[in-house]
């Protein structure tokens, strides 16, 4: 009668700690005596939390977990084909699984066990852990066009969830645009200017987070923009600088009979000096000036064009020798207005 009751009583605590997960030996394989002794070992054995990872490389993960009280051990799964199957056994929080693919998601799970006359009593399954694998390096980069203000960036395709793009800007690497695709056009850049790019795949665990892993850069490829047929700013900026330097070169006047006082008292100390303020001074509305100029955006010629206005001040000296002219140039929707004021 008491055998039975122990029996029975051993029975129930068994079908209790199986609904919580605890998994114990089966009945037959001892006596009732040892039987009742495991399932209370079973009912101790506590759940594995703080389940994490770091990725090591392309082909390996390491797992780390929070240590379980009296556990003898763990034992770690991984998800294939639906189901997590048993990788391997370990005595500490850590455990290191090799030779995976790269660039390959992976959902792991760690429950802890003690053994109790040879036999292993195992606590609950931990909460399921998704991590990724990196990718491999990026090869085969290249420069595939090169226009006047773009650079197009091709690449082998490999395994991963996009690629990152980088520029070296003033010395630093930042990245500059991202893309699922095997190419990347970098736009808005200066005429006849080198760039310097690299990239480097990306990995993501799931789609709803932003942890991300990463293959090793590639290398850097250099790529020179072409010159602009068309007049720029820069361009613009640089004729100026040109033909005020003419013009104050051609200034014989005001060189010759330079004075310390222009006309209304103002000081100063050297030619250099009241060519500065004149030209700082002096604009369409307070001064005068021969014509207006207008030199469109989409015209290509600017050695012509400066060449045109030298000759156009040489002629004003010419026919006004005490004067000194003031390049003065505003940039409007579609031109740029230039005043030789006087």
């Amino acid at each position: 009668m008491k055998n039975a009751m122990k029996k029975t009583a051993a029975v129930v605590m068994a079908a209790m700690l199986m609904g919580t997960g605890a998994v114990v030996p089966a009945a037959e394989d001892m006596g009732i005596f040892s039987q009742t002794a495991i399932v209370a070992e079973a009912a101790s054995v506590g759940k594995v939390t703080g389940l994490k990872s770091k990725t090591l490389s392309n082909s390996e993960i390491q797992l780390n977990w929070s240590k379980v009280k009296g556990a003898s051990g763990y034992t770690v799964y991984m998800r294939k084909n639906g189901k997590y199957n048993k990788l391997g056994d370990c005595k500490g929080t850590s455990y290191t699984v090799k030779k995976l693919p790269n660039a390959t998601r992976e959902n792991f799970k760690v429950r802890a066990y003690k053994t109790v006359k040879g036999k292993k009593v195992y606590g609950e399954y931990s909460a399921n852990w998704n991590t990724a694998t990196n990718p491999q390096a990026c090869k085969g980069l290249k420069v595939s066009s090169v226009g006047t203000d773009s650079v197009k960036l091709s690449w082998t395709k490999i395994g991963c969830t996009n690629y990152r793009i980088y520029q070296n800007i003033k010395g630093e690497w930042k990245e500059i645009g991202k893309t699922t695709g095997t190419s990347y056009t970098v736009k808005k850049l200066a005429p006849a200017t080198k760039y310097q790019f690299k990239i480097r795949a990306c990995k993501q665990d799931d789609k709803k987070t932003n942890n991300n892993h990463y293959g090793k850069y590639s290398g850097v490829v250099t790529a020179t923009t072409k010159k602009s047929d068309k007049i720029t700013q820069a361009d613009i900026d640089a004729m100026k600088k040109e033909l005020q330097e003419y013009s104050n070169s051609k200034a014989d006047f005001i060189r010759e009979n330079y004075t310390e006082f222009d006309g209304y008292g103002v000081e100063y100390n050297t030619l250099e000096e009241f060519f500065e303020m004149s030209v700082n001074k002096k604009t369409p509305t307070n001064a005068g000036y021969n014509d207006e100029y207008t030199i469109y955006f989409d015209e290509k010629d600017i050695k012509g064009i400066t060449k045109s206005f030298k000759e156009d001040i040489d002629y004003i000296y010419r026919r006004t020798p005490n004067t000194h002219i003031v390049i003065y140039i505003e940039t409007c929707s579609s031109y740029w207005a230039v005043y030789l004021l006087n």
